[in-house]
Order: C-alpha cells, then sequence, then structure tokens
C-alpha cells in the first residue's frame, strides 16, 4: 500500500482524533519528555502521604464482608490452592511458578520496553503482575480467615516492589497493566484490611505505591486515548478507584477520581457503537469492558451518584450483545476476536470462557433483572452488591440484539457474522459462521493464542483464512498494516431474506478484487445450509482461486463420498460441500479437500502451519480440525456446506 492511500485511509478509518492523540504521545516519548516526567523511582512530593494505621477507609471491604462464598468450586477455589503452593495460572491456563522477580538484566526505564522482554512476549511477564490471581486469596480469606492468605498477598507485593522499581523494567511499561496492578491491590487488600499480616507499614507502603501507579497512569493517557479500547477504560477506573481509596490522604485524589468518571464516561459512549457492539470487536474485550463497568457502577453507587443515562443505554446494549450468543448449558461465546486471556473478575466462573457471572451481574445491573436464576453464577452478583428479585428473571430467548444475527434456537443455533466498522477491526472474519449444537461449538473460532511470537504465531489467528469463510486468491478480506492494525475495512452490508430461519450479507468488493461474497445462512429440519455466492465483475475474464474453510472440534472423523462424519459419542454431523456455477448450472469439482490437525495434513494437499489450531486463552493452543475445500474457476461460483446433525441415541 503506498503511503498517500495510506495516510487517506488513517484519517478516513481511525479518525483524526486518535492520530492526534498517538501522534501527540510518540512526539512525547521519543523526546524524552515522558522520561523526565516518569523519573526512575517515581516523584518525590513535597509533603508525605499522612498515614495512620485504619485512617484509609477501604470501602471495598464491605463487599468481602457481605458475600456469602457458598460455590466450593470453579477458577478461584482452584487457584487459592494453587497459591498456597506458590503455583498459579496465568490466563487461567496451565499452572506454573508464582515469581515476581526479573531476570537478572539491567533494568531501563518503562520506555525502552515495548512488545518483548527477555526474547519473549512481553505479556508473560506482565500477567503475573497485574495480581488478579490476588483476588483467589481474599475470596479464600472471606471463607475461611486463615492469616495464610494475607500473608502470600503482601509478601507478593513486596517482591514486587523490590524487583520493579517505580517506573523501571518491563512492568511499567504499559499504563493498562499499571492501572489494572493497582486495582487489584486495593480490592485486594480490602479483604485482609483486620487481619494481623496487614501491619501498619504495608499499608502505609501500599498506599504510596498506589499514589505512585496513579503518576504513571496520568502521564500516557494520551496513547490510551488514541486505542480507543479497554485501555483507556482501565486507566480511567484506575484514577477512580485509585482516588477514591487514598481519599483525604492525598490533595490530588478527588481531581483523580473526576477526571476518572469523565473520561470513563465518555469513553464508554464512544465506544459502544448504537446496536452494542464493542470497539475491540472480541467476545473476551466485550467481557472485560463489562467488568471494568460493573466496577465503575459500583463505585458510583458507593458515592450516591447516578451513571449520567446515555452510559446507561449503551451498557445495556452492549448486555444484550453478549447476552444473545452467550450458550446457556456452560456460559461459552464464540471466540470471537482478540482473546488475550484477560478475567478482570473471575467469581463464579466454571471455566475461563465461562460468561454466565458477567451476563448476570451486568443484566442486574445495566437491564433491571436477572438473566439466570440463582446459581454458582450469581458469586460476582452478590460479591458487587447488586440487589435483585430472583422471581423477576428475563426470558433468554426474548434477549434481542440487532448487532447479532443468528438463525435457530438453543438445541442448534447458527449466527453469521456481518459488521460496520466504525472503529478499528481485530480479525478479518467477516462472514464468519459459529455453529452450535446441543451446546457444543461445531463450527468455531480459533481464538489468539500469542501477539508476541516468532512468525507465524505474532498474532497468526486474526486473518481470513483461519476463520469460517471463503478466501479469495489467497488474499485476506482487509489491508494488513500491522499486527493489530487493518484498513481498507472490509464493511458487511446485510441483505432482506424471505425464506425463513434465513439471514444473509454481502461484502461487495472482496479487498479490492472487485468480487462480491454473498453468504446465506439457513436452519433447515435436519441442520443448516450455508451458502456462498462468489461473484467477479461482469468484464473479469481472470480465473480466481477459492478456499472455503471450516474449523470443527477435535472429533473422531471419515470422509467417504465426498461427505466428511464427525463423530462424538451419540453424535454425528455430516458435512458435504458441493458447488456449481449458477450461469450454466454444472457442477464444479474441486481442486483440493483437506484435513489438517494441528498444522499436520491428515488428507489432501493442503499444508498450512496456522490452521488445525484452536487457542481457547492466551499462551495455549490445541488441536483442532481444519477442513478446507478449494476451487479455481473463472465467472461466478456458488459453494454449499450442508451441515446434517445426527443424534443417534434418539
Amino acid at each position: 500500500m503506498n503511503l498517500p492511500r495510506k495516510l487517506f485511509l488513517l484519517i478516513k478509518e481511525i479518525g483524526v482524533s486518535d492520530l492526534v492523540s498517538y501522534t501527540r504521545y510518540q512526539l512525547e516519548l521519543r523526546s524524552g519528555w515522558l522520561k523526565r516526567r516518569t523519573p526512575p523511582g517515581g516523584s518525590h512530593p513535597k509533603r508525605e502521604l499522612l498515614l495512620e494505621a485504619g485512617v484509609i477507609d477501604n470501602t471495598w471491604h464491605e463487599n468481602w464482608h457481605n458475600s456469602r462464598f457458598s460455590y466450593r468450586g470453579g477458577l478461584l477455589q482452584e487457584e487459592a490452592k494453587l497459591l498456597v503452593r506458590g503455583r498459579y495460572r496465568p490466563f487461567f491456563g496451565a499452572e506454573e511458578s508464582l515469581d515476581l522477580t526479573l531476570p537478572s538484566l539491567p533494568m531501563q526505564h518503562w520506555s525502552v520496553y515495548s512488545n518483548e522482554f527477555d526474547n519473549t512476549d512481553i505479556k508473560l511477564t506482565w500477567e503475573p503482575a497485574r495480581f488478579t490471581w490476588s483476588l483467589a486469596l481474599a475470596r479464600a480469606y472471606a471463607i475461611s480467615p486463615d492469616d495464610t492468605f494475607p500473608e502470600i498477598f503482601w509478601e507478593k507485593v513486596e517482591e514486587f516492589n523490590a524487583s520493579n522499581p517505580v517506573n523501571v523494567g518491563p512492568n511499567w511499561s504499559s499504563a493498562q497493566e499499571v492501572a489494572l496492578r493497582a486495582v487489584n491491590w486495593i480490592l485486594t487488600s480490602s479483604a485482609f484490611q483486620h487481619s494481623p499480616s496487614s501491619t501498619r507499614t504495608r499499608q502505609e507502603n501500599l498506599s504510596r505505591s498506589i499514589a505512585q501507579h496513579i503518576e504513571r497512569v496520568l502521564q500516557t493517557l494520551n496513547y490510551a486515548r488514541a486505542q480507543h479500547n479497554n485501555h483507556l477504560l482501565s486507566e480511567a477506573l484506575g484514577l477512580i478507584i485509585g482516588g477514591t481509596y487514598l481519599g483525604n490522604s492525598d490533595p490530588r485524589a478527588v481531581d483523580w477520581v473526576n477526571q476518572g468518571i469523565r473520561e470513563f464516561e465518555q469513553a464508554i459512549i464512544e465506544q459502544i457503537d448504537d446496536e452494542g457492539n464493542y470497539s475491540q470487536h472480541s467476545a473476551n474485550y466485550h467481557r472485560m469492558m463489562l467488568h471494568l463497568a460493573l466496577l465503575y457502577e459500583t463505585c458510583v453507587r458507593k458515592t450516591g451518584r447516578n451513571s449520567p443515562q446515555p452510559v446507561k443505554e449503551k451498557l445495556s446494549l452492549a448486555t444484550r450483545w453478549l447476552i444473545s450468543q452467550l450458550e446457556p448449558t456452560n456460559g461459552h461465546l464464540p471466540n470471537l476476536g482478540h482473546n488475550d486471556g484477560t478475567l478482570l473478575l473471575p467469581f463464579g466462573c466454571a471455566d475461563y470462557r465461562d460468561y454466565r457471572p458477567v451476563a448476570q451481574a451486568a443484566a442486574i445491573a445495566f437491564l433491571g433483572k436477572p438473566c439466570f436464576p440463582p446459581g454458582n453464577w450469581n458469586e460476582l452478583t452478590a460479591w458487587l452488591g447488586l440487589e435483585y428479585n430472583p422471581q423477576d428473571a428475563i426470558n433468554l430467548d426474548s434477549i434481542f440484539s440487532p448487532a447479532v444475527h443468528q438463525v435457530g434456537n438453543t438445541q442448534g443455533r447458527g449466527s453469521l457474522r456481518g459488521v460496520r466498522f466504525h472503529n478499528r477491526p481485530a480479525h478479518a472474519d467477516q462472514l464468519h459462521v459459529d455453529i452450535w449444537w446441543h451446546g457444543l461449538n461445531l463450527a468455531r473460532d480459533a481464538g489468539t493464542y500469542l501477539y508476541n511470537a516468532p512468525p507465524p504465531w505474532q498474532n497468526g489467528l486474526d486473518g481470513t483464512r483461519v476463520h469460517n469463510t471463503v478466501t479469495i486468491d489467497s488474499r485476506d478480506q482487509m489491508q494488513r498494516v500491522s499486527r493489530f492494525l487493518w484498513l481498507d475495512q472490509a464493511q458487511a452490508t446485510w441483505l432482506k431474506t424471505d425464506e425463513p430461519e434465513t439471514i444473509s450479507a454481502i461484502l461487495r468488493d472482496f479487498n479490492r478484487t472487485g468480487i462480491g461474497h454473498q453468504r446465506s445462512l439457513a436452519r433447515g429440519i435436519v441442520g443448516f445450509c450455508v451458502t456462498d455466492k462468489l461473484t467477479p465483475k461482469g468484464n473479469d475474464s481472470a480465473s480466481h482461486n477459492y478456499c472455503l474453510h471450516w474449523l470443527l472440534p477435535d472429533w473422531q472423523w471419515q470422509v467417504e463420498d465426498g461427505v466428511l462424519s464427525l463423530f462424538y459419542e451419540n453424535l454425528r454431523v455430516n458435512l458435504l460441500v458441493e458447488a456449481h456455477n449458477p450461469q450454466t448450472n454444472e457442477k464444479i469439482r474441486h481442486d483440493d479437500m483437506s484435513i489438517i490437525r494441528a498444522d499436520k495434513t491428515l488428507s489432501g494437499q493442503c499444508e498450512d502451519e496456522l490452521l488445525g489450531w484452536e487457542s481457547e486463552t492466551y499462551g495455549e493452543k490445541h488441536p483442532a480440525l481444519s477442513f478446507s475445500v478449494t476451487y479455481t474457476c473463472v465467472g461466478p461460483l456458488i459453494i454449499t456446506s450442508e451441515w446434517e446433525l445426527i443424534d443417534e441415541s434418539h
């Protein structure tokens, strides 16, 4: 892409305001201004924080005191057991040692660090230092006041501060990580407020650290504003909770709280569109946004304020978006967009991808009624102090989001992705289809795995070819500019259909090829039918390559007479893919039909190290089945994928 066009698209699709904020941040960074504003060791205020034991009233203490944690399972229960042994699960994946010391490398000012540290993805360094795991200690202490739990927390805070001097090293490079660490310190320490381990010295040191964290956050808000995503929400919430915590102990605290509220509310209004889509186009970041919003709402409620009506309306729409796609049997959502392993408030989650706790809490907070009957998922609702009438529940089938397009019901449903991007796209995944049956995700999204790794794993699962759609001439739907930036955005248009249980959308010009891709998803008696209509411009006489891809669960399989069959317990799925020329009705034979598992080709000729993988949380990947069918032809082409779903137990 040439420079003039790139600049044009940046202005058109990113916006002047975000570009100005980002440019200002880069100037401040490269000129050394930020380094001078955030000196190693932090600032040295003329007035020390005047703290005495018990002066700071951590208002979050009542959340732990009033909650009745009856759920004896789930993520936090298991995490607490690990922490007693000095271990934890980063991104709620595989367990490892909890170590907050850093390799014996010369530590530099935070501004020199970017995507990697010690030749590994920097997120792997950030994750333990975020202190999300500490909530498990607080929950365990609320159930059983054993001083082992607060002692682990305080020792780890001290270990962090000893190994990570203020503004020095990778754990100060992201203001979002700094803000979330401060928030987790405040939330967790509130549970230990009256523990013998919470000595006066420890509380004084923590309060000074919180002030230094806020000072770091304030200096790079231009970067957060430019990102137009969860960075600004996290950092604004850090100002609110941090400022509220310090209260009268720091004369700047009131201004921090007021600025945080302004930034947070404006960000919610701007980042959630009028249909409830979140700016990051990601299921997991959508959950993160709602978690941040629930903490914001709790802070507002504690101070007797009310959220502005536009904020309430946007959060209501965003809640409907999430609930509309939720699988009620396990709480899972499609693994849409970036998935960086974030789960800020794990209360009541059976597993990492369990969205029921946030759905229940958000429904009560932002829709006024619960969406589930009482259950383990109510733990987050109780911890937040949200009150509701359990008899006054919303019928899940009645939840409607104009942003979610799907057919079927809770027994078997399919969704077709088609959006008009108003912010930066996450993945090139327009017209992607997810199919669910008996609570199982049949046609699925691969997720993310890693942002920073050797090729091809630098955010490699964001491309078109790994999604359940058609790739044309081996091109993505949009122009990739960097790992997180797509330009020449692929915009979908929804089409009216006269057929019942059928939805349809179109990309009118696939990445400037002139080829239109129209996809229809229909629910039938025995399954689903996906129809792809590919139409070159009228004067296009060139031959084009079309590759249809489906990512499937890692089940037993066989291919017979061109039909792929999958087997799991009493369930059988038959998938038949055929193509024809709509002008002549001539059947078009495929060039290749391949099955790849964990980048190993099991059938056919296709080879691709990105295919046959699935990642359910950050830094983890496991085998799945990639099924691809390739055609080469001149003129229009229609490809049909017939899904036959058979429950042999009936």
